[in-house]
């Protein structure tokens, strides 16, 4: 790696490091996840599996999916946790069989694997096409983790040094938030569902949720009720809803504050692309 190269790298690692003492919640993991770690480690989930990962005796296993995959949530995952587990062993012993930290699997769709896990998530995972998988181990538990990256990307470029500086953080970050419970599940699963709206979307979908009309809308974010139709149009899309309804409903899990917080500036360009 040339010496600006790195430079830049430093810098943009260190920024990302320093974003990341501001997490306190879920939602604000997944927000850096997006906004952030994905200008260094292109990705559209990350899941991250912990537990004794050599027996994965049922039940024992923990499971975390931070993903703007749509229907794809940490719900979906615990459920299907007795079909998962054979995906996971897989990497396990790909992980084990390495002996290297990270590995890469591209072109997924041309691995027996892809039929695997493909055939558990056939509509959540049909245009995902590489995974970059980084393992752990903590040596006072016992316990080992896998951080998996899932990727519309065909190809990944995996640097070691990248993985090893940054994935500590990763790591750590995980480890001080609250784990998701059953009974938050739906509340957060909500509110990343909202992510893939646009900042227009999301103020248009905040005033619903405070039972504004369209022509009120319209009036407060000075635009026409048909511009104010064209965005709830593709907010429905987006949200695989059908009536205003839905989105209410939708919101109802949702405080305020976190539709503010998921009102984000899009990522820099990535000094690695």
């Amino acid at each position: 790696m040339k010496k600006e190269s790195t430079n830049q790298y430093l810098n943009t690692a260190s920024a990302i490091i320093e974003r990341s003492y501001q997490i306190k919640t879920h939602l604000d993991y997944f927000v850096w996840l997006q906004n952030s770690v994905a200008e260094l480690i292109p990705h559209d989930m990350l899941l991250a599996v912990w537990g004794d990962l050599r027996q994965q005796q049922d039940g024992q296993l923990k499971y975390d999916a931070a993903s703007n995959l749509k229907g794809l949530t940490t719900s979906l995952i615990i459920s299907t946790s007795d079909k998962t587990s054979h995906f996971l062993n897989d990497l396990y012993e790909m992980w084990v069989a390495c002996r290297n930290p990270c590995f890469v699997v591209d072109e997924l769709q041309h691995t027996e694997m892809c039929q695997r896990v493909k055939a558990i998530f056939p509509e959540q995972l049909i245009e995902i096409n590489s995974l970059l998988v980084y393992g752990m181990t903590d040596e006072r538990s016992g316990d080992e983790c896998l951080y998996i990256f899932f990727s519309k990307e065909h190809a990944l470029e995996m640097k070691k040094q990248m993985m090893d500086f940054i994935m500590p953080h990763i790591d750590h970050v995980l480890r001080k938030i609250k784990p998701l419970q059953s009974d938050v599940i739906d509340t957060v699963d909500s509110a990343l569902s909202l992510s893939v709206l646009s900042e227009r979307e999301i103020e248009v979908i905040s005033w619903i949720k405070a039972g504004k009309t369209n022509q009120e809308i319209g009036m407060i974010l000075s635009i026409s009720q048909n511009t104010v139709k064209s965005h709830l149009k593709r907010i429905f899309q987006k949200l695989n809803i059908g009536r205003r309804a839905q989105a209410v409903a939708l919101l109802a899990n949702v405080p305020s504050v976190k539709l503010k917080q998921l009102q984000l500036p899009q990522a820099e360009h990535s000094v690695f692309s």
